[in-house]
């Protein structure tokens, strides 16, 4: 695994897997708490955007505007591992001609990593692991 940078080019994005790293599980607090702590990590404001039910258990949220665009999804998870432990999955876009998405990526990933409250896996677009706080193994 590489730094951010690396995977970078144009118009790439780096996928998400976010999961709690300890503590019981409840997915609308959970999902409306790393909403709020995604606002903080990219200093925006989402302007009282929430998560929306898909009526089956999880929760769409989205935010966009002249310089970013994040979007976010968290439903109870998906068997196997290490899916399992990462239900969430977060897609942050940088639209300013000043931070690159890798940058802006590269920000979210060090914020949520930081507190140790969250498990994170970040992955390239087609899908190889770039990024984790915790062992994912090597088989990929």
């Amino acid at each position: 695994m590489g730094t951010f940078e690396e995977h970078s080019g144009a118009d790439r994005d780096f996928d998400f897997r976010v999961g709690l790293a300890e503590g019981a599980w409840d997915c609308k607090a959970f999902a409306d708490r790393l909403w709020g702590d995604v606002a903080r990590i990219l200093n925006a404001s989402f302007g009282g955007s929430t998560g929306v039910s898909d009526g089956v258990g999880g929760y769409k949220y989205g935010f966009e505007n002249d310089d970013l665009s994040v979007s976010m999804f968290v439903d109870d998870g998906e068997p196997g591992w290490p899916y399992e432990k990462v239900p969430a999955m977060l897609t942050a876009r940088s639209r300013s001609g000043s931070l690159e998405t890798w940058e802006l990526a590269e920000r979210l990933y060090e914020g949520l990593a930081a507190g140790g409250t969250y498990l994170l896996i970040v992955f390239e677009e087609y899908g190889m692991p770039i990024a984790a706080n915790f062992d994912i193994g090597d088989d990929w």
